[in-house]
């Protein structure tokens, strides 16, 4: 009897050494359940998504869609990523979405190139080395998107003004609701591009130098969309009221600096209208395209603080922004103060 109660002891000794590993397998077990159901839901919630979509003409095709990410993670994969609605499409390579299993409404997204998006007439191109976007929302609703771009490269045809083409070192945008003005179904929108080479801006302003773009601005009538052309929706959003609230625009270029605040909207023949408070530096060229002649040019810019004589004491002297008077944007021609500028007319923009 004196050897039994050792023998027991060690049973119970060995027990309680396997508990945790017993408790942690069960908790796989679970674990790996839950997540399979929760990746069975994550299926379901996508194709009612896309019904629903479907439903308000808005069509969405994900080729090859698979889903992984186990244990801790929600990825949805499609090897190719269309969009269609009325008469625009959209075109995007490999996309793939990942959300971490407990905080499900913050969803990080890879997107590789090429970008095309069409409307039959207008036609975007464009492609990146690398483009993430993160998308925040909430049981209210979208809370903020945000994207952010390396290398990026855009080609636009099909305007009435010709081809557009940029390209740029890395872009960022950031799009929210604008919470003080739901009722003009407002977003606010911050962008920016550095090192941007844009081949229009070279031939208006001069120069070759990269130039870095930032943007502060604020849209309102941004919803109600239908689906139809480009052209088709702007006029819907000129319709309804819509502008352009520039709360800063800001761009650099070698020693061209420019700043810009104000607000734009479009008249009923399509052409931009509105008044910009305007601070530059360096932009005697841009004055002298604008005003017919180089001369023309050097002298509304010295009588501004832009001319040559600005920084002449101090070349490598930061430019110093000078105020120009209101420019104004009014039936088609552009007015600085009181006068209007020669050799200006603003073309529909569709």
């Amino acid at each position: 009897m004196d050897q039994a109660a050792p023998t027991g002891n060690v049973r119970r000794s060995r027990f309680w050494l396997y508990t945790p590993f017993v408790l942690l397998l069960l908790l796989a077990i679970a674990w790996s359940v839950a997540w399979f159901v929760i990746r069975n839901r994550t299926a379901e919630a996508l194709d009612g998504w896309i019904a629903a979509e479907a439903r308000a003409g808005r069509e969405w095709s994900c080729a090859d869609r698979s889903i992984a990410g186990y244990p801790f993670r929600i990825e949805v994969i499609c090897n190719a990523l269309d969009f269609k609605r009325g008469a625009v499409t959209a075109s995007f390579g490999r996309t793939e979405a990942v959300a971490q299993v407990y905080q499900p409404r913050r969803i990080i997204t890879e997107v590789a190139g090429p970008l095309r998006v069409t409307d039959g007439t207008v036609t975007v191109q464009g492609s990146w080395d690398l483009l993430q976007a993160s998308i925040n929302a909430s049981q209210t609703g979208l809370q903020r998107v945000s994207v952010a771009a390396n290398a990026p490269k855009v080609t636009v045809t099909g305007l009435p003004a010709g081809e557009l083409s940029g390209e740029g070192k890395r872009l960022e945008l950031h799009v929210r609701p604008n919470p003080s003005r739901g009722a003009d179904q407002a977003r606010d929108v911050a962008a920016s591009v550095t090192e941007a080479r844009i081949p229009l801006l070279d031939a208006l302003i001069g120069g070759a130098e990269a130039t870095n773009l930032n943007a502060d601005v604020t849209i309102t009538q941004a919803d109600g969309f239908k689906g139809g052309t480009i052209a088709e929706e702007m006029e819907l959003w000129r319709k309804a009221g819509g502008k352009l609230d520039i709360l800063m625009l800001s761009a650099a270029k070698g020693a061209r600096q420019i700043e810009t605040k104000g607000e734009l909207r479009l008249d009923e023949q399509h052409r931009p209208a509105g008044q910009l408070n305007v601070a530059a530096a360096g932009l005697d060229g841009l004055l002298g395209n604008l005003t017919g002649g180089r001369l023309g040019g050097n002298l509304l810019g010295m009588l501004l603080g832009q001319g040559p004589r600005s920084n002449a004491a101090q070349p490598n002297a930061k430019p110093q922004l000078a105020s120009l008077p209101p420019l104004r944007l009014e039936n088609g021609f552009l007015a600085m103060g009181p006068f209007v500028i020669p050799n200006v007319r603003l073309q529909p923009l569709y």
